[in-house]
């Protein structure tokens, strides 16, 4: 276990995260100032301003495709935080934001300071293959989810700059909190309609959002040894879908039938895909261990989380 190699910041640094009022891009954002960061987060809304106001993150007013809201604030950053989630678009976004932490960081070298670290947010379905196979970072990609056909290529274009410092983080299914994903089965209880997509034996890899956060602490404070490298952060174990709506129907009191139907969307073709993984690199390098419980195993605590978040 490697937990005590670390980047030299031994000092505050600045770190501009995009995509700060976002499931995960708010989560990283306050990992990144709990560990003694100067943290700035782009949001679009004005109302989300004082809400990062209040976590100690600086509010950046703004769209991520507005170069002039946010390259001034980026130009002081030494780290970039890629957790926007754009799926119109996306191979555009991800040129418009690679494209610009080039810019800022040739001139940056040019001027005799060091190369601008730019994380990115990926996913594990960029994977494919036989779904009953555990996957590691070094598994051939064999992308054949639709959803995410663009993204290898976008994910070797980050690597592979020149000009940059870049790692990838491939997070899980994110639990906790407001809920993200998971939060759409508690609402389907709610509703009485409570159902999932494939069948009751889909696994997937799960990873509590605060857990996630941390990752992103860790690959920043090491990236001057773990630079150009990709990190699976998932849970020790994966959980089925039977389970996991088992688990919701109890904590819910939703006294229907559990249904299980064909997907008819890329997103649920996605939902029905079943993939292991494994997170030894992430421990060894990061020193990055799964702290929360399960999504199963922690349910009573992810309902009441939820149901405080939507004002149940």
């Amino acid at each position: 276990m490697i937990t005590h190699l670390k980047l030299s910041f031994y000092k505050m640094v600045k770190v501009l995260v995009l995509g700060a009022s976002g499931f995960i891009g708010n989560a990283v954002a306050q990992a990144f100032a709990r560990a003694g960061h100067e943290i700035f987060g782009l949001v679009r809304k004005r109302e989300k301003v004082k809400m990062l106001a209040m976590s100690e993150i600086f509010p950046i007013l703004g769209d991520v495709n507005d170069l002039a809201s946010w390259m001034a604030t980026a130009e002081q950053c030494d780290v970039i935080i890629d957790a926007t989630s754009e799926y119109v678009e996306p191979v555009k976004l991800v040129n418009t934001i690679l494209s610009s932490c080039n810019e800022i960081s040739k001139k940056r070298v040019e001027a005799g300071g060091n190369k601008l670290l730019l994380i990115y947010t990926s996913s594990l379905w960029v994977y494919g293959g036989d779904p009953y196979s555990i996957k590691s970072e070094q598994t051939l990609i064999q992308t054949n989810l639709k959803l995410d056909f663009w993204r290898p290529e976008c994910e070797q274009q980050i690597l592979s700059s020149p000009h940059i410092n870049a790692i990838i983080i491939r997070p899980g299914a994110v639990y906790g909190k407001s809920g993200s994903l998971t939060g759409i089965w508690f609402k389907a209880a709610i509703e009485g309609n409570l159902e999932g997509i494939g069948n009751r034996d889909v696994r997937w890899s799960f990873v509590h959002v605060d857990d996630l956060a941390e990752s992103y602490v860790q690959a920043a404070e090491r990236a001057e040894i773990i630079k150009g490298q990709i990190f699976n952060i998932t849970n020790n174990s994966t959980e089925s879908m039977g389970d996991v709506l088992t688990a919701i129907a109890r904590v819910t009191k939703f006294k229907g039938e559990i249904k299980f139907r064909e997907p008819t969307t890329d997103f649920e073709i996605a939902m029905a895909h079943t993939d292991l993984f494994t997170n030894r690199k992430s421990q060894t390098l990061l020193g990055w261990y799964q702290k929360k419980l399960g999504f199963v195993d922690g349910i009573e605590i992810w309902w009441n989380s939820f149901k405080g978040w939507n004002d149940l």
